[in-house]
């Protein structure tokens, strides 16, 4: 007993030694992490007072997406990965200087509608998928209240736009390696009794590239006709406007046959270049009719046999828009109104075997009321509609660059509505982003009215 007192003395100080090491770590851990967080809030404080920031996430925002596959860690049943991060950075500094700039009244307030709409929803029926929507839409909606200005002017818009069709050839060359089996597929399809694999650029989908393409699309002819471009920007954007369109045939999108078609008619048309339409429209027939056994198989498949809405109708899509239908009608008329605050069916029979997906109902306005109600749906048909309207009046601006951006804008919005009735634009990032982005600007390029006595003088 005498022999082990003094060892338990001697370890008094030892133990007092670790316990003060200990507590000085959680400080210099806790100074750390506060010195951490503060030095992100200063650079997003940084950042937010400049647009180059703008610019830097509009133009790479298709390489942050093939890092889809790079996941952290999954936090509320969310996979948390470089795009998250990414959107949630992105929903920070618009954010910031929204609220600098929220004196600015040229920008019409339907869109915050609408957000303040999907937060309401969100509140009365939360879920962690909703939330995930919610951080989604807010990332690149908010867009409209901060890009204008920078896309606005004519120079920068065209370097904005040359880069993003630098970047953007990325993923086509990635298509063709795919389409070479280079390169894996990530998206495979049964057609015609045959199993095959669907270029997507590497994205997990086809739809991803799509996404990008409807934009890159009107950029690339804008680029191809401008007086203001050298001659090998000019040839450079011929050659990504043929690229894209071949890797377009190898994604067997039946929507994206459609929707690019018109974007390629709608610019001739919209340009005054009523003779090219009209040649590229006889020449899009005379392909049509020489192809006409497999279109009517290949879009046949997609509307099945009994033309009803059933497990076949639309390859299934049918039924999806009937069972989210009916899981907002079960909801009850609050929700009727405001919405289930995400995209998930409620009470969903786990042997339900046709069913998608238990989220997505392949119809971005189906998918828009059951989320967020037929409120929500409104604002954001509301929105479309003033988007259209502006792009519409703009057409007849006396400059070059405002008619050409009108004309961006309008094929864009019209290949978003076309390709929402059974896809959903509006819940892919890259969708959202530039529509919301290159909208914003038809409402900042308007020059303000000259003084009178300028005017006087002139």
């Amino acid at each position: 007993m005498s022999a082990a007192i003094p060892s338990a003395h001697a370890s008094r100080p030892l133990t007092a030694m670790l316990q003060g090491s200990m507590k000085l770590a959680e400080a210099a851990a806790g100074a750390v992490a506060v010195s951490g967080l503060m030095a992100v809030l200063t650079l997003v404080r940084g950042l937010a007072g400049t647009d180059a920031w703008i610019f830097f996430f509009l133009v790479t925002k298709p390489l942050v997406d093939l890092t889809w596959r790079w996941k952290f860690f999954e936090a509320g049943e969310q996979d948390v990965n470089i795009q998250t991060v990414v959107g949630l950075l992105l929903l920070a500094l618009n954010a910031i200087v929204f609220f600098r700039k929220v004196a600015d009244r040229r920008l019409p307030r339907g869109v915050l509608a609408f957000l303040a709409a999907a937060i309401f929803s969100l509140v009365c029926s939360p879920s962690s998928v909703g939330l995930n929507e919610l951080v989604r839409l807010f990332s690149g909606s908010l867009f409209f209240y901060t890009a204008g200005p920078l896309l606005a002017n004519v120079w920068r818009f065209n370097r904005f736009a040359k880069s993003f069709l630098a970047i953007t050839a990325i993923p086509i060359v990635l298509s063709f390696l795919q389409q070479a089996r280079i390169l894996p597929f990530d998206y495979w399809d049964w057609i015609d009794g045959w199993q095959i694999g669907r270029v997507s650029g590497t994205y997990p989908t086809p739809l991803n590239l799509i996404f990008l393409l409807i934009y890159a699309m009107p950029l690339a002819m804008y680029i191809a006709g401008s007086k203001h471009e050298s001659r090998l920007a000019k040839k450079l954007a011929w050659v990504f406007l043929a690229s894209a369109s071949v890797a377009v045939a190898f994604t067997y999108h039946r929507a994206a046959y459609i929707v690019i078609t018109l974007e390629f008619l709608g610019w001739l048309y919209l340009s005054g270049r009523k003779k090219a339409a009209a040649v590229f429209l006889a020449a899009m027939a005379g392909a049509a009719v020489l192809s006409f056994t497999w279109l009517r198989m290949f879009y046949g498949q997609a509307l099945g046999d009994s033309g009803s809405i059933d497990g076949e109708f639309f390859r299934g899509r049918g039924l999806q828009w009937y069972l989210f239908l009916n899981s907002l009608y079960t909801s009850g008329p609050f929700h009727w109104i405001f919405g289930n605050g995400g995209s998930v069916m409620a009470n969903l029979d786990p042997q339900a075997t046709s069913v998608l997906s238990s989220d997505e109902p392949h119809n971005d306005f189906i998918r828009i009321l059951h989320a967020y109600g037929m409120v929500g749906l409104a604002l954001y048909l509301s929105i479309l509609g003033q988007f259209y309207r502006k792009a519409v009046s703009m057409l007849r601006d006396p400059e070059v660059f405002p008619r050409s951006l009108a004309r961006i804008v309008l094929l864009a919005l019209v290949s978003v509505v076309l390709l929402s009735v059974t896809t959903e634009p509006m819940r892919y990032p890259s969708a959202v982003w530039y529509l919301f982005a290159l909208s914003s600007g038809l409402y900042c390029v308007e020059r303000p009215r000259e003084p009178l006595s300028e005017a006087a003088g002139a």
